[in-house]
């Protein structure tokens, strides 16, 4: 009797077990919600560098973007008096040291009014293949331009085709001659094709 109250309740559990596992692959468990991604810091709008930075937009274009600290402006009102700040007016001055790199004073040059409120400029240079470097400055009546902080030196890509021909890479016309002129001779081409060539 024992024996049958056991298998009795072995026989339950099983089957007890068995609808659970039916009934668990039939409603499948809710996944979890993602946990939110702890909140990033914002980058912050000004790093306090006294920099221009200045890059290659297309052959024609360049762009530059700079950064002054208050520490500079205060710098340039004790050089120069109180009230430098508003007398002087900010300009980019763009050194073309194409012709003459590293040598500022000899460099041509031209300048572009900005406001105090710009961060960033447009350049139109106009020439490809050339070097460039820009100046950030302040131009004061009394003394002209001072130049404020100094950009790195970029050079415009061409906007033509390269004139340098690769070896593993000649051009179209350079295979056709090649075929045309060993390829009668060894019979490495077809007639159709060296016929399509004359």
């Amino acid at each position: 009797m024992i024996t049958f109250i056991a298998l009795l309740i072995i026989a339950i559990l099983a089957g007890a077990l068995f609808w659970y596992r039916r009934w668990q692959a039939a409603h499948p468990a809710a996944k979890p919600l993602p946990v939110p991604a702890p909140g990033g810091r914002e980058l912050p709008a000004k790093y306090g560098k006294d920099e221009v930075v200045l890059m290659v937009k297309d052959p024609y274009w360049l762009y530059a973007y700079w950064e002054l600290s208050d520490a500079k402006k205060e710098e340039l009102m004790r050089r120069f008096g109180p009230g430098a700040w508003e007398k002087s007016r900010p300009l980019l001055r763009v050194y073309d040291l194409t012709n003459n790199p590293y040598d500022f004073l000899q460099a041509p040059f031209f300048e572009i009014a900005i406001t105090d409120m710009a961060d960033n400029w447009y350049i139109h240079t106009g020439k490809p293949s050339s070097t460039f470097c820009v100046d950030l400055g302040r131009w004061f009546p009394e003394y002209g331009f001072v130049t404020i902080a100094r950009s790195n030196i970029v050079t415009t890509p061409a906007d033509k085709p390269s004139s340098v021909i690769d070896p593993l890479w000649p051009p179209l016309e350079a295979c056709w001659q090649a075929v045309e002129r060993y390829g009668k001779a060894r019979g490495f081409s077809s007639p159709q094709l060296v016929k399509t060539q004359k």
